[in-house]
């Protein structure tokens, strides 16, 4: 979310996406699955006929669809087969109404198996949390009412699975599935560590990129690099030694790496506007001159910066023809460069982005 024109710039809603993307493959869930799923329930489900649901289960109230990933399965249980549903809910902080957005998702599911006139399904809901501290929220829905045994039997009451990643250990045996998928390793790693300050989980990271091989893919690198700028207080710099450490040539990858590098521009911007103005005001004589000066210096300096950086990304992602560089370089909106800058981490096309921009110039 940008704050504001002298404050580092964040895609709307970053994790959310990020955790999305991430799952919204059914072989990351799979994986993901066999690590976060106790041992009991997990001999339960046939993991291996897993399917991503893509229907959008949309509130009335809200028109939005609101659940953030559910995928289905089969029960192994020859006798009574049924499809089980695992809702997915992604927490970057604790949120005291998880109950009743779970409650939610489940109603709307269920209401449209009643209006289809079929039997309500099986749904198990799995909260997945990365935020700062561990997750002290009760995972059982009666346990918010202060009643005792009696009253409470009477309650609503059902419980989510809860992976909370501050007390997952990749290292231990039980997160071996992972270590076979390095993208989905690398993308849980970062979530872990989204709310720190120390930067060892992403020499971590990048190590296992070189490792592994994932530094050949450059499109999961990319998509990955994007998450780090943006939910890093990191210097593109030290960044860049990062990547030098673990022997990876920063400047295969600098489009994205040049994410960091708008607040650098800003004040480069800035400087240039000071600079400007003091000219102006000095021809014009004017204090009028100088603040207009610095004004109109800054704001070049943003959008400049802005412009540079989407064909830097776009290139880095799709690629980009000296005619698109130029069209791109004729936007002098901030706010439609500000959008096209979150549009590129889930974005499917460059086209989407460029009529964006198109529209109503």
């Amino acid at each position: 979310m940008f704050k504001g024109r002298h404050t580092m710039s964040k895609i709307e809603n970053v994790h959310d996406n990020f955790f999305k993307k991430v799952f919204s493959d059914v072989a990351n869930v799979k994986t993901f699955l066999e690590i976060a799923l106790p041992e009991g329930l997990r001999r339960q489900l046939d993991l291996g006929g897993l399917e991503l649901d893509t229907t959008s289960y949309v509130s009335e109230e809200y028109k939005a669809s609101l659940s953030d990933v559910v995928v289905k399965c089969a029960a192994r249980d020859k006798q009574r087969p049924v499809d089980v549903y695992l809702l997915f809910e992604h927490k970057s902080y604790r949120d005291k109404k998880i109950f009743i957005q779970l409650l939610r998702y489940m109603y709307l599911m269920w209401q449209k198996d009643s209006a289809e006139g079929k039997p309500l399904r099986v749904i198990l809901p799995l909260v997945f949390y990365h935020g700062k501290g561990r997750w002290n929220l009760p995972t059982q829905f009666a346990e918010q009412f202060a009643v005792n045994k009696e009253l409470r039997r009477f309650l609503l009451n059902f419980e989510y699975l809860l992976f909370d990643a501050n007390r997952w250990d990749w290292e231990t045996e039980s997160s071996r599935p992972l270590k076979e998928n390095v993208f989905l390793l690398s993308a849980m790693l970062l979530m872990k560590g989204a709310y720190r300050k120390d930067v060892e989980t992403i020499r971590q990271v990048v190590r296992l990129w070189n490792k592994m091989g994932l530094i050949e893919e450059k499109e999961q690198v990319n998509f990955l690099l994007i998450y780090i700028a943006e939910t890093r207080d990191l210097p593109a710099k030290q960044l860049l030694k990062i990547l030098e450490e673990s022997e990876i040539k920063g400047e295969d990858i600098m489009p994205t790496l040049a994410q960091r590098w708008r607040q650098e521009g800003k004040q480069e911007g800035k400087q240039e506007g000071r600079q400007e103005g003091k000219q102006e005001g000095r021809q014009e004589g004017k204090q009028e001159g100088r603040q207009e000066g610095l004004r109109e210096g800054i704001e070049k300096g943003f959008i400049l910066d802005k412009q540079e950086v989407l064909i830097m990304l776009l290139s880095a992602r799709f690629g980009l023809d000296e005619d698109e560089k130029a069209f791109i370089q004729t936007i002098h909106s901030i706010d439609k460069l500000n959008t096209a800058l979150k549009m590129v981490l889930t974005a499917d096309s460059k086209m989407a982005i460029l009529d964006y921009l198109k529209f109503e110039q």
